[in-house]
């Protein structure tokens, strides 16, 4: 039972410290204002510091929608590992196996909490760029 509390606490805490960096990258990247979102933006898609806001708008709702099938697919994932770690648990004589499949459901859930959060991060760049035209 050691292992498996051991498997457990392992991918509990590194689900926490993705949800930690997550979470504070999207603070910083949002606390940069949007100036420096755009400045951030442009060097990621064009590699120069200033691109037309076309483009710019454009690569930040593509990235909008990765992360928008990213989210989906991890969600499905977890949701089958969800599904999986709850059959284990009905129908196995091994209770620890499930307690060991349970900590990769928490780190999934950090994942896609994590994905969900980073989604305001182009969605900023987004309402900062329409912003300007109205």
């Amino acid at each position: 039972m050691g292992a498996y509390l051991a498997v457990f606490i392992f991918f509990a805490v590194l689900g926490l410290l993705v949800f930690a960096y997550a979470l504070n990258f999207r603070h910083r990247a949002l606390r940069m204002g949007s100036d420096h979102l755009r400045a951030a933006l442009s060097r990621t898609t064009t590699g120069d510091e200033e691109a037309g806001r076309e483009e710019l708008l454009e690569a930040a709702q593509e990235l909008d929608r990765r992360l928008g099938r990213t989210f989906i697919a991890m969600a499905a994932l977890l949701i089958a590992d969800l599904a999986s770690c709850v059959s284990l648990a009905l129908t196995s004589t091994l209770p620890g196996l499930s307690l060991a499949l349970s900590g990769s459901c928490v780190f999934l859930a950090a994942i896609v909490t994590s994905i969900a959060l980073l989604r305001d991060i182009p969605r900023a760049a987004i309402a900062g760029l329409t912003g300007e035209d109205t």
